[in-house]
């Protein structure tokens, strides 16, 4: 596992533009910075802590990122992943729900890798993807669902 020292300082090497801050709890982290997909930049913030026993903290399992800025924009009527791609839905704001940047049933994530040399680029091409499903309402970013349900954002539905 790295330490979150190890984490800090690549980020600080990798991504310099990217603003640590103490995150939520003990051992934790949240960076801020910008990403450009396609044709944009967005603000970004990426949360993450170490696995700590007895705490089952979303951000402890894996890092976390999350669209600030500009917002992300639902679209129910998109023929693909409505309505928004590839995220963990949350409440009281779909908006910002974190970003389903890979397959944790795979093992593609583990504390032992860095979050500078993974998570970054994985969500640089989120974004991507996701402006592209902005403006054709299909999602070329791939990936897969185990509730279509959830998938749909149904819960969520007006």
């Amino acid at each position: 596992m790295k330490s979150l020292l190890a984490q800090v300082n690549a980020m600080h090497r990798d991504w310099p533009h990217f603003q640590a801050s103490l995150g939520i709890g003990p051992q934790s982290v949240i960076w801020f910075g910008n990403l450009k997909g396609l044709e944009r930049q967005f603000h970004v913030s990426i949360e993450y802590g170490l696995p700590m026993k007895g705490r089952h903290d979303q951000h402890r399992l894996m890092p976390v990122v999350r669209v600030l800025r500009p917002s992300l924009i639902p679209n129910w009527d998109a023929e693909d992943e409505s309505p928004l791609p590839h995220v963990y839905f949350e409440r009281p704001d779909i908006r910002l729900s974190p970003l389903c940047l890979f397959d944790p049933k795979e093992d593609e994530w583990a504390p032992s890798m860095l979050i500078s040399r993974t998570t970054v680029g994985w969500a640089i091409r989120w974004l991507a993807a996701y402006e592209f499903w902005e403006m054709t309402g299909r999602w070329i970013g791939g990936g897969r669902h185990d509730d279509e349900r959830t998938d749909r954002g149904e819960d969520y539905a007006a």
